[in-house]
Parts: structure tokens; sequence; C-alpha cells
């Protein structure tokens, strides 16, 4: 961003040669000079003034299109400078064919070119029908004041502006003097800024005084076959007046201070050609005066002479400063960041952002909207070269048209009796004019931009009598060349382009015949190229605006239907994303009548695998979780069975519950093997779901009966253990109303470390717990029955869970299990026991306990006596009876040394 707003600020830097050191002037029309040396020129066809410092170097160039009003076309017509470096200039403005003159401005332009103002402005009426050239002319300053010229049908009036350092004093000019010219006068050109002495010269060619308002004339002094004409006439002293004779191709002096106002070449194209026969020497187009120079310009050069006539130096060119050539580097080197960032940029989008996931939207308009943009661009730019080359083909063969018909616009024997500037608004002439202006549609006032110029061959020369443009002067030679001898010697009409001082032109030449059938001049007719550029360039800024519009319709409509399309696919991704939450039952509908609805087709068909798909994993998966349990998994940190490797193991404390049936061996005695599978299954699945519905999981069946393991809580083992013996009991009275004899169960709780894994071999593995607390948990089931207890818990699983959440309970004691296994503290835990067992082991369960007590602290026969009164009030208690038997024994035989005051069980 920025350097395109470097690149709009420098635009003035733009150019294809950004080395170049120095620039030849081109079609210079008016020049000056300042105090300083400096050099102003209005050049490329009054479309530019440059300002050259005395070193012949550009201190800026400031174009006249810089400030351009819609539809006009702005040409510098007159150039002044003060002692400060500011610039003044008349800028005429023209219509859109710059042809007809619609205003004018005085501008100033700041010794540096980097500001400008408005000072004067003026407009034209339609009626005024002023064409090329209006009413302000001759500006010059002397002592901080601006003087100029407005010329009026018959009268013209100096008038003056009050400069103070940079800035007006006045904004209104004020008038010094008018002066009433006779009607036969024509005024065409003014010089001079003072109120009683200036100078004229009129349309017949014709030099004049006017001094304190007497009119006298200064040249020529003989009238008879006068053909000079004085242009561009200046004066610095009030005593010598130059000009210009295009006749005789001349710089001429008149003393005004001396009787007969005598005239003196000062400079002639014969003297430059012999001075330099190696430039190519055009005509003289402007003088400017100082005290101690005479600088004149032709198209390409500016000479410079002493007051004596000497040429002094001749410039064809101006060098760039090193700070422009540096700006014009700069601007090129900011181009090619911008282009290295404007590559960069598109890289970036077109190859790492449309990597990314973004919207399809986004990345279809990236794509289009650049192929969009160049397409219209470029079929803008085929349609404006396409219509610009028609419309200037359509343009010659108009002029080839009316420069064909100009033998008959222009009659030849009124022409062939203009001889001289004095024939200027004779009858014969206006004839001639009247005839052409009414062929242009009310005398001129809407011809599209098209002039006329009439042309005089007389004697082997050719003469321009008639023209549009009112700076142009009656009888001016013109130069013969291939072109001009083909209309002359040939009768045929020419069509082409040049351009000169005035401007740039198309033009038609066709011959101009006499009664006896001699051609006797030229007809042109021309369109100035300025308006027919800006016409061109206003048609493609309309091709571009219609182009443009149409861009952003298509990509309105693109954008549309891509968002329709993409609305399926939106459905579809909808649905996919409920796919992937687990909702399998979606189904899309999409009715769109192309390959999104055979998408959405496929879709629905891969949705319904997917389903059948997913049911069938499932009900492997639950299969597998048969086999190896999911809490298992879990414990291991896996979520599925094809995570499992061989080896991999956890080790973890849990608490183990092993619940079996008691007394299974004489119970399957009585039965067949198929009723033995039938009873182990249908007690399975009986008792089976209670471990899973309070978190816990099998780790193998023993039988009628199963190990398990609970990973969080130990409290969570209480609560499946009575939740069993609460199946139980509705499962035995199921068995009593079958007639079939009830069951049993003991279970056993006990806390401790447990290694889970897989073991087996790669073609075979199952899951498995291994743990010294396993076997003790499944001693500690067997010795319940032996106890009479329901629900046997160690002292391990005691401490984990909450006194409060406990429940009924009593102490055992220290018992010995096995050999292998040291002594032990258990508890009865009698919550789950029947109301009438549990009742009459809550009675006893002080005097239970105290008796264990006794027994530990080697008290036999208190002991003794107090299990036989538990037993004599629970005659179910088997724990009490073994400790009795226990305590009678010790009582009569005494202990070994080898007692450790535990019950042992055998």
């Amino acid at each position: 961003m920025i350097a395109v707003i470097l690149l709009i600020v420098m635009r003035d830097s733009w150019t294809l040669q950004p080395f170049k050191t120095e620039e030849a002037y081109s079609n210079i029309s008016r020049i000056t000079t300042d105090t300083d040396g400096s050099l102003y020129t209005i050049t490329d066809s009054k479309k530019v003034i440059h300002k050259v410092n005395k070193d012949g170097k550009m201190v800026y160039s400031y174009i006249s299109s810089k400030n351009t009003q819609a539809d006009t076309v702005q040409l510098f017509n007159s150039i002044a400078a003060d002692s400060q470096g500011n610039a003044y200039a008349i800028i005429t403005v023209l219509d859109s064919y710059g042809l007809k003159v619609s205003g004018e401005q005085i501008v100033q332009i700041s010794a540096d070119g980097s500001k400008s103002r408005i000072l004067y402005n003026i407009d034209y009426k339609e009626q005024d029908q002023l064409l090329r050239v209006g009413k302000l002319q001759s500006l010059s300053i002397e002592d901080n004041e601006l003087f100029f010229f407005r010329k009026e049908e018959g009268s013209a009036s100096l008038l003056k502006l009050l400069l103070d350092g940079n800035s007006i004093a006045t904004a209104t000019p004020e008038t010094m003097s008018t002066v009433e010219l006779p009607k036969d006068r024509y005024l065409n050109e003014l010089t001079g800024n003072q109120e009683s002495q200036f100078y004229f010269t009129s349309k017949r060619g014709l030099l004049f005084a006017v001094t304190n308002g007497e009119i006298a004339k200064l040249y020529p002094q003989s009238l008879e076959g006068q053909f000079n004409f004085p242009v561009g006439i200046v004066t610095a002293d009030d005593v010598n007046l130059y000009f210009i004779d295009y006749h005789d191709g001349a710089i001429k002096r008149v003393n005004t201070s001396v009787d007969g106002n005598p005239v003196e070449d000062v400079l002639t194209l014969h003297m430059l050609v012999e001075r330099s026969p190696e430039i190519e020497w055009s005509d003289f187009t402007h003088i400017s005066i100082d005290k101690d120079h005479i600088m004149v310009s032709t198209s390409d050069q500016v000479i410079q002479l002493n007051t004596k006539g000497a040429i002094v130096d001749v410039q064809d060119s101006y060098r760039y400063s090193y700070l422009v050539i540096a700006q014009r580097i700069g601007y090129w080197l900011l181009l090619l960041v911008l282009i290295a960032v404007v590559v960069y940029t598109t890289r970036f989008i077109y190859v790492d952002i449309m990597k990314r996931k973004m919207f399809l939207l986004l990345k279809q308009l990236a794509v289009i909207l650049p192929v969009v943009l160049i397409s219209m661009g470029g079929l803008s730019y085929s349609v404006y070269s396409s219509f610009a080359l028609e419309m200037k083909d359509d343009t010659y063969k108009q002029l080839k048209l009316l420069a064909g018909n100009g033998k008959y616009l222009v009659d030849g024997d009124y022409l062939e009796k203009l001889n001289s500037p004095l024939d200027y608004k004779s009858e014969d002439y206006i004839t001639i004019k009247q005839r052409v202006n009414e062929v242009f549609s009310r005398a001129g006032a809407d011809r599209d931009g098209l002039y006329n110029t009439i042309y005089r061959y007389i004697d082997g020369e050719l003469y321009i009598v008639m023209d549009d443009d009112d700076s142009v002067t009656m009888f001016q030679p013109f130069e013969l060349n291939d072109e001009n001898r083909l209309v002359l010697e040939k009768g045929e009409i020419i069509l082409g382009e040049w351009e000169d001082s005035g401007g740039e032109w198309m033009y038609a030449l066709g011959p101009l015949y006499n009664s006896n059938g001699d051609i006797i001049g030229i007809y042109e007719t021309g369109k100035d190229m300025i308006g027919i550029k800006k016409s061109t360039m206003s048609i493609l800024s309309d091709v571009i605006q219609i182009f443009v519009l149409i861009g952003i319709v298509l990509l309105i409509v693109i954008t549309i239907m891509t968002a329709y399309l993409l609305s399926s696919i939106r459905t579809l991704r909808s649905n996919v994303n409920l796919i992937a939450s687990g909702e399998w039952d979606v189904k899309v509908e999409i009715r769109t009548r192309d390959e999104v609805e055979e998408l959405g087709e496929r879709f629905n068909m891969m949705a319904s695998s997917i389903k059948q798909y997913i049911n069938e994993m499932t009900k492997l998966s639950n299969s597998y979780f048969r086999f190896v349990p999911q809490q298992f998994l879990k414990v291991l940190g896996k979520t599925n069975m094809t995570q499992i490797k061989l080896g991999e193991q956890q080790n973890r404390r849990m608490t183990i519950m092993v619940c079996n049936m008691r007394q299974f061996n004489e119970f399957s005695a009585k039965l067949t093997t198929e009723q033995n599978f039938q009873f182990i299954n249908s007690f399975l699945k009986q008792f089976g779901p209670i471990i899973r519905e309070h978190a816990g999981f099998t780790s193998r069946y023993l039988g009628p009966g199963m190990l398990t393991m609970f990973p969080n809580e130990t409290s969570a083992a209480l609560r499946a253990a009575l939740q069993l013996r609460l199946t139980l009991e509705t499962y035995n009275a199921e068995r009593i109303r079958n007639q079939e004899e009830p069951i049993d169960i003991g279970i056993a709780i006990h806390s401790g470390d447990v290694m889970l894994g897989i073991i087996g071999e790669e073609q075979r593995m199952e899951g498995s717990v291994v743990s010294n607390h396993v076997q003790l948990t499944l001693d500690l089931e067997k010795a319940s029955a032996k106890l009479g207890v329901t629900v046997l818990l160690t002292e391990e699983t005691m401490k984990a869970i909450n006194p409060d959440r406990l429940g009924s309970y009593r102490k055992l004691g220290i018992l010995q299990i096995d050999e292998e296994n040291g002594p032990i503290e258990l508890y009865d835990w009698y919550e789950a026991d029947p109301e009438h067992i549990r009742k009459l082991k809550h009675e006893t369960k002080q005097q239970f306990e105290a008796a264990v007590e006794a027994y530990r602290l080697g008290r036999f026969y208190d002991a003794r006596e107090g299990f036989v009164a538990v037993v004599k009030k629970n005659r179910y208690d088997l724990a009490a009876k073994l400790y009795f038997f226990e305590c009678d024994h010790h009582f009569q035989k005494g202990v070994t040394s080898e007692w450790n005051h535990s019950l042992r069980i055998s």
C-alpha cells in the first residue's frame, strides 16, 4: 500500500529511460527568461512548460492538463517570469475537440513548480465564436506588476495585476488603457506594457504604434506586392520592436525612434544554416527580449543573441538534475518492489493460503476474480483498440470526403483574387469564408472539432490565406513538400498526420480549381489529435465502466450460483458431521439434478454401508468385551482390542471380590453335564450384570462363581455384595417355586495390589490378573463357609471404607487361613445376611467381640464362656462355635510356642 501511494505521488517521475540525463526540446511555441538567467519554454505543442536554469538543468516540467476540467483541452499560449522565479502563463481552455475556446486563465507557477494557482479566469459564451485563440495575450512583468492585453471586437485594453512578492495584491485586474480601432484594422497581436505606448498588428499584415491614443503605421512602408507579415511582436524598451517575418524567414527589428522607422534583419534562417549547416533549422516560433539578450526560438532550438544580433549560444536540449534522475531511479525501484510484493502476494495467496482450510467460495473467487479482471481488461483494451482504429478510419473517410468536396465549397475564382494580406476581410474573402462555414452547420457553431485551412498557390509558392485558428496570419508561407506537390501537380487527395508547435493534427488535403480547371490552391480539413485522443480515452473510460459493471454483475451471478451449488455441499458436510458424531441414520435429500445430487445418492449409500459396518463392528466389539472386559482395557489405558499388545501390564491397587456358590460339587453331582452348563449360565446371567452395574469387571469365572475386580471405589464392592445377596433371595424364591433346591453363595472381599496384563503368545492372548492377594481372596471365600459368614472382609478393605457407610459388621479377630499366609484380621459384614441371622449377630456382637479379644489375650476360659453365651443365643453362629472348640482345646491342653494369638482354620 505504501509503495502504491508513493508511486501515485511520484507519478511525474515515470519514464522508460530512468538513466537518461538529457532531453531535446520539441515543438517550442513560446519562450521567456528571468533575472537569474533561467529559461522558460512552452513545448510539446503548447502542453508543457519547462523551466531550465542557467546551467542547462531542468528545474521542473508543468503540464497544462494538471488541472484540466472535464471535457476540455487546455493549452499554454503566453508566458512571463518575475524576479522571484515564479512563472505566469495564459491557459486557453478549449472544447473537447480542441477547437472552440470556452475560457482562459492566467496561472502562477511557483519557482520550484510544486504549486500553482489561478490568478485570473474568464469564461466565453458560445456566440463569441473564438477558435483556438482567446482574447488574452502578451503577458509581461515590470516592477511586480503583471500586464496583459484583452482583445475585443474593434478595441483592445491593457490590464494590470499588482503582485506582492509571491502573492496577488489585487484579485481583479486594473484597466490601464483602452484603444478603439478603425473598422479596417482587424486587430491581431499586441505588445508593450506602457499606458501611453504600445504596439499592435492587424490581420492585414500591418504594424502600428499607439502613442497617447494616436495610431501610426510603422511597417511596411509600401503596401504594393506586400506578402510580409509581422508576427510575434515584442519590445523591451519601446524603441526597438522585434517581430518574425515568415515570408523572409527572419527576425526583424523596427527602430521606432527614427523617422521612417527603418527595418533591419537581426537573424535569418539563412544565417543559421551558414553558421551550423549540420542542424536542421525550422521556422522561428517566438522572440523574448531582455536588457542583455535576445532569445529566439525555433521548433526545436533556443538561440541566444546579444543586443547587436550576434549568436551567443544555441540550445537544443536540457539536462536533468541528479535529484530528478535519482527520483526516476527511485520510482523504478519502488515499481520493482511493488512487482515483487505483487508476485510474492500472488504466490502466497495461490500457493500457501489456497492450501489452507478455507471456504470453497473464497477459493473459487480467488481463481475466478483475477481471470474475470484480466479478461475484462483485455476485452476492454481490445474493444477500445478496435473502436479507436475504426474511429480513426471513419475520421479519415470523413476528412477525405470533405477534402474532395473542397473544390465545390471554395470557388477558385474568388480565391484567385486574394493576392496579399491586404485582402483580409475583402468581399471575396468573406464570400469564401461564409460558404465554408455554412457547410459546417450554422456558421461553424457545431462542427465536431473540424477545422478548415485554405492555401493559395502563387508563383510556385504556397501560402495560408484562411484558417480557423485565429493565430494563423494571412499569406503565411507554407513549405512545399511531397504531399502538397501531389495535390498541386496531380490533384490527388492526401491524408496524413503531423505535429508542430501549434498542436497535433489529422488532416486531408484536396485541390482547388479555378474556372479554367487550373489548380490554384489546396483545401485542408482536419481535426486536432488532442480532441481525438480525449474522445478515444473517453470511449475507453466508458468501455471500462461498462465492462466493470458487466464484471461485477458476472461476479455476483457466479457468487450466487456458487453459493447455491455449495448449499448442497454444505448439506452433505452437515450430514457428514452428524455421522462423525455418531448419528448413523442420516439421509440427505438433494434435488439439484446434477452431479451433486448423484453425490448425495452415493452419500446415502455410503451412510447406509457405514451404519451396517458400525453395527457389525459394535457387535464384534461387544463380543470382544464378553471375553475381555472393557474395564480391564481401561485399566491398561486402552480403548479397544486393536491396541492390545502381548506383555502389556499395569500394576494397580484394587478391591478383589470372590463370589462363589457353596457346596457346588454335591449339587452338580445330581445333574447331568448339560444341566450343569445350563445352571452355571443361568447363575452367571443372574449375578454377573450386578458386577458391571457397580463399576467392576469379572476377571474369570469359577464355575457358578466369579473372580471380580473393582478398580475405583472399595465401597462399590460392598454395594455389589449387598445386591448379590438380595438377588440371591429373589433367585432362590424362584427356584423354590419351581420346586428346585435353593443355593447359597459365599463372598470374600479383599484390597491389595494386583498386576493386570496380557499373557499368552502372539496368536493366543488373554487378560489375566496376577497377585497373591487374588489367591488369598479365593481362600477367604472358602473360609467364609466354615465361619458361617456370607460376606467376609479383610482389614485392608475395612480401612478403605468410610466407617459411617459400613453398616452392620463385627470383628472376627485374627485368623490363620493356611500355612503359606500369615494371620490376617477379618470382619464379618452381616449387613447382607438374612434378617433373622442379622438380628441375632447384632444382639451378640459385643459378647462375640469381647470373647475374640479374650482369646487373643490368651484368656481361654473367659473366651470359652463368652462364646458359649453367644452360641446359646445364636445357634447358627459357626464362627463362635469354632472359637469355642479352639478355646476349650487350649484351655485343657495349653498352647505351644508356635501359637500366634490367631484362630487357625483348617
